[in-house]
């Protein structure tokens, strides 16, 4: 049974969609997040990188564990193999005794001999042989390779694990990119709707005007020439909102199809942070710098085994094996067993292990200029950020005054307009002032949200 609220909200998202696709699908921000996350592949495959290297990291620690091996056969001979022996069968003998005339008169005495002999082949082996066997083997001292080894294998998982964080976050700010672009455009639409919708009286009031002959054509042709503008400028951005959505459609993994309507607030919360706050931040939590850093204990610990490459392990092992026959006086089942305690080393005659210990002190000696170099690009990119996010805020701490101060005008302008006070060409300026001051403000909050989201994921929050 499903529990969690955001994957049922993920599952009645899936649902509603294959139901009806003429179905318009709302979402707020956190509804196009959690959704992306759901259908993105990369973080698919991120998820797997680190379910393989949980695997690794516990294969590494299995090495700490004594290694047991079972076998058992049978094994049919075809012929015994055997030697021949001859058996020779004692008894005793009497002799008859014969006269002159070839007559027997007695026997002499029994005497002692061989009275027959049997040859019979004594096998060496059995046609039918038997065995189940037991061996065990534990590494008892290896100068730190097997803890340095599973040491890698942990920081090894911890990277994997950051790079996923990472990858959610770049999909979040991605998302959270898209989403407000969308909505930038989708007001856009509106604000154009609405400045078309008021030219377009204006452009009316004007022919009444010139067909009254209270003004000339030259200010009915600029009224009409201005009107097209505005149908071009809605065209336009009417085109941008459809390529926004198709966008958006493409980051959250839905189908182009599928029709879409954004939910939520349109505003920017106040965001303050000091830069060198901000640096020192992302010093610590960015996860490129995270693993960065892993990697150089990496690189140590990879050196560390390389210096102890021809130094001795010492191991135990016991074999245990009941077999039958157990041996050619013992032809019934019957146990063996025999226990080792031995050392190995290898010996690299043509200093090879020598050599790999310098290419190790020289990868340690690239990921550590490495990561100070990522150090120089984290605070560069913090600034860069942060004084981006900054003039964003500076701009729209300005706009509401603006628009305020243009609509002022705009209101000033049709009264004068009315009253013959100015021109024509004076009034359709004003009128595209507060069309646009209006859309710098819409473009300032969206430009200051997305600024704000790229600044926390560049200080790696």
């Amino acid at each position: 049974m499903i529990k969690h609220p955001k994957y049922i909200f993920i599952l009645f998202i899936i649902i509603t969609s294959l139901v009806s696709a003429s179905d318009t699908l709302y979402l707020t921000l956190n509804d196009a997040v959690d959704l992306a996350l759901h259908n993105n592949k990369s973080i698919m495959i991120a998820q797997e990188k680190v379910k393989a290297q949980s695997a690794g990291k516990n294969m590494s620690r299995a090495s700490f564990l004594p290694s047991v091996n079972l076998s058992g056969t049978y094994t049919r001979l075809a012929e015994a193999q055997g030697f021949p022996m001859t058996i020779s069968i004692p008894g005793k003998i009497s002799f008859p005794v014969y006269d002159l005339s070839g007559n027997i008169i007695g026997f002499t005495e029994s005497i002692p001999t061989t009275i027959a002999t049997i040859t019979e082949t004594l096998n060496i082996v059995n046609k039918d042989n038997y065995y189940l066997g037991a061996s065990v083997t534990q590494t008892l001292f290896t100068w730190g390779k097997l803890v340095n080894a599973y040491q890698i294998a942990g920081l090894s998982l911890d990277i994997e694990k950051e790079s996923y964080q990472k990858a959610l976050e770049d999909l979040k700010l991605q998302v959270t990119q898209s989403f407000y672009q969308t909505m930038l455009a989708d007001k856009g639409v509106k604000l154009m709707t609405e400045s078309y919708a008021q030219m377009q009286r204006h452009t009316n009031q004007i022919d009444k005007l010139y067909q009254s002959g209270m003004v000339g054509q030259l200010d009915l042709l600029r009224a009409k020439v201005q009107l097209s503008n505005f149908r071009s400028q809605l065209i336009r951005i009417e085109n941008t909102r459809t390529i926004a959505y198709s966008a958006l459609k493409m980051v959250l993994g839905i189908d182009t199809e599928t029709p879409v309507g954004l939910q939520g607030e349109y505003s920017f919360d106040p965001y303050q942070i000091d830069l060198d706050e901000a640096i020192t931040i992302a010093l610590q939590e960015r996860p490129d710098l995270q693993n960065m850093r892993r990697t150089v204990s990496i690189a140590q610990k990879g050196l560390a085994i390389q210096r102890t490459a021809n130094l001795p392990s010492i191991f135990s092992a016991f074999n245990y094996s009941y077999s039958k026959p157990l041996s050619m006086t013992q032809p019934d089942w019957g146990p063996n067993w025999n226990a080792t305690i031995g050392a190995s080393m290898p010996l690299s005659l043509g200093g090879a292990n020598f050599y790999k210990m310098k290419q190790s002190k020289a990868q340690l000696n690239q990921v550590k200029l490495g990561l100070a170099m990522l150090e120089d690009a984290v605070k560069l990119d913090v600034q860069s950020n942060y004084f981006n996010f900054e003039q964003e805020k500076e701009i729209l701490s300005y706009q509401a005054e603006n628009v305020q101060t243009a609509e002022q005008a705009l209101t000033l302008a049709e009264e004068k307009y009315r009253n013959g006070l100015i021109t024509n060409l004076e009034f359709i300026d004003t009128q595209l002032a507060l069309t646009q001051a209006k859309f710098e403000q819409l473009n300032s909050i969206a430009n200051c949200i997305i600024s704000k989201a790229k600044l926390l994921n560049a200080i790696g929050q």
